[in-house]
């Protein structure tokens, strides 16, 4: 995972838990929290930092990544605000793996992005179907519901096929309201 990720963690926690909050985070990670952007760090680093969150902050660990894909969003519209030049959710969402992936493995040709097939059944429903061996379709809920903020829609999301229950892929599925 990119040390962008974990700066982005370390601010999201600092600013609703401070700096001591942080520190906190990283004692008990056992973790220096010295992270370079560019540089890619192991997955297990961040996971090791979001359980810990999930100690200090009394947070469930699955509610915790889900926050981090809401804060996420807004600080990718900060960094990137050309990515989010569409004029509603569902072409945004459908941007994801044919633009924006594309572009981010141009600057970082070693990220590990997930992978996103489509479904698009009608003009107001797509189904993500979401690949990744990190399993971090919490995440990826999280982003699909910072991104509905950011385009101020309202929706529901279904996700019944995960693979955290054996299957292959998850299928997020997006119904606009």
């Amino acid at each position: 995972m990119k040390g962008m990720v974990f700066d982005m963690l370390r601010d999201m926690v600092e600013e609703q838990y401070g700096l001591d909050g942080w520190q906190a985070v990283l004692d008990s990670a056992d973790s220096d929290g010295m992270f370079i952007s560019t540089e890619t760090y192991h997955d297990e680093e961040l996971l090791k930092l979001v359980a810990s969150a999930s100690e200090v902050t009394g947070i469930d660990a699955g509610d915790l990544v889900y926050a981090f894909g809401q804060y996420m969003v807004t600080q990718f519209y900060q960094r990137f605000p050309q990515f989010f030049d569409c004029e509603s959710l569902l072409p945004f969402l459908l941007s994801v793996d044919h633009l924006i992936h594309v572009e981010v493995r141009k600057l970082f040709p070693d990220a590990g992005v997930p992978r996103f097939d489509y479904d698009e059944e009608l003009p107001d429903k797509l189904t993500m179907i979401y690949q990744s061996p990190r399993k971090l379709c919490r995440l990826a809920e999280g982003l699909i519901d910072g991104s509905a903020k950011h385009f101020n829609q309202s929706y529901q999301l279904n996700h019944d096929v995960c693979m955290h229950s054996g299957d292959s892929a998850c299928h997020l599925v997006i119904t606009l309201n």
